[in-house]
């Protein structure tokens, strides 16, 4: 009998090939929004570091205030820019994680394929291999002179 053979091989490698490909997308996605959540926590460090220092400082003119104001307006607009840039991120990486999805389930499903290929290969094997032994047994048992009846 013939070794086995999955026919569908170079597409089942192919297919993990893609696999690994849309999961190496992934990876820079999950490191643009890490980056954006930690833009995010510098502007409310920021927030909050510019209204301490300025009431630390001691006396607190009119044009501090006013700077303190722009700077402030400055940083919601920069926080809302985030939550917007944040929000796109975690959809193109719902986008991603959806194409790794499918691309799993295809490299699953051939392998599946592959895998019940090759039960089916093996127990034709084994009964090959079954009738390959009972028939060299008879044959050896006919060559030493077996019969069908004993000689008493």
């Amino acid at each position: 009998m013939q070794a086995f053979r999955f026919r569908l091989e170079r597409i089942l490698g192919w297919r993990r090939k893609e696999f690994e490909a849309e999961e190496a997308r992934l990876g820079p996605l999950v490191s643009a929004l890490q980056q954006l959540e930690t833009a995010q926590r510098e502007i409310l460090t920021a927030w909050d570091r510019a209204g301490r220092e300025l009431s630390a400082g001691g006396i607190v003119y009119g044009t501090d205030l006013a700077a303190l104001s722009g700077f402030r307006a400055r940083l919601e607009r920069d926080l809302e820019a985030n939550a917007r840039a944040r929000r796109q991120a975690a959809e193109r990486i719902a986008d991603q994680q959806a194409r790794v999805v499918d691309a799993h389930r295809r490299v699953r499903l051939l392998e599946k394929l592959r895998h019940r290929k090759l039960e089916q290969w093996s127990a034709a094997w084994n009964r090959e291999l079954e009738s390959f032994a009972g028939e060299a047994f008879l044959a050896r048992w006919r060559a030493q002179g077996g019969s069908a009846r004993r000689q008493i």
